[in-house]
Order: structure tokens, then C-alpha cells, then sequence
């Protein structure tokens, strides 16, 4: 009987399509897997976190009513005083709430430029007027 060289089971295109995908998958993920770790290179994840939770505690407890929290009721400026900022003793935190006619409030010392700052934003309303909460952590 003779034997039929036709019947591979791999020919030379299934091959090549299958080496061509390979590598494709190989370049995606490699090209990706920088930018799946970047929010957490570059920066101090640390003061990223004290800012977010300073900003968290003031829009939400802090500056509002419990069953209104992100509005921002009364004298903003006062209550931003009062209040109280759970932050280490080794971190610096300024809190600015603006809206369009400029500064509405403001607390802490002012940010130095060549500071590694860590920022959280909240948007707000201040007496049913679009404002903006910035803390900054340095």
C-alpha cells in the first residue's frame, strides 16, 4: 500500500496563523502591563490615600448634612475651620472649595512648587451652586 504524504496534520499556513497570533498576544500584553500598573507607580499611594479620604469625610460628613452629603450648606469658610482633618502629623493638607465667582473657602498652608503633591477632587454644590472641593496632601 502506498502511503499518502498529503495527510499531515499541520500544514505550513496553520502555522504560520497560529505563530502570527501568538506573537500578536505576546506584544498586547506586554504593551499593556505598564499601563495596568501606573496609578500606582510615581507617586506616594500613601498621600494619595490621605487625600482621598479627607475629602471623603468632609463632602460626606464633615461640610454636609447626613442625609445630604456633596451639599455644602452655611458659611462653607467657617465650617471648613471647624473641621476636623484626619490627617498624619507628617503630611501638609490645603482644602480649597471653588466655585465660578472664585475661592469660596480655604484651609491649610499653601502648596509649594516643588512639593510631591497628591490631590483629591470632589464637585459639590455650596447652596445650590456648582462648587469644586480640591485637597491637596504633600
Amino acid at each position: 500500500m502506498a502511503r499518502n504524504t498529503r495527510d499531515r496534520a499541520q500544514t505550513t499556513l496553520d502555522f504560520t496563523i497560529g505563530t502570527s497570533v501568538f506573537l500578536v498576544t505576546l506584544v498586547l500584553v506586554f504593551a499593556t502591563a505598564p499601563g495596568l500598573l501606573s496609578p500606582f507607580a510615581g507617586g506616594n499611594v500613601a498621600t494619595s490615600t490621605v487625600a482621598d479620604r479627607i475629602a471623603n469625610d468632609l463632602v460626606q460628613d464633615e461640610l454636609a448634612a447626613p442625609d445630604e452629603p456633596y451639599a455644602l450648606g452655611g458659611d462653607v469658610d467657617a465650617r471648613l475651620t471647624n473641621a476636623t482633618l484626619s490627617a498624619p502629623g507628617t503630611v501638609s493638607v490645603n482644602v480649597t472649595v471653588t466655585n465660578a465667582s472664585g475661592v469660596v473657602a480655604s484651609r491649610g498652608p499653601s502648596v509649594s512648587p516643588n512639593a510631591d503633591t497628591s490631590v483629591a477632587w470632589r464637585v459639590v454644590t455650596v447652596d445650590g451652586e456648582h462648587a469644586e472641593l480640591e485637597v491637596r496632601v504633600w
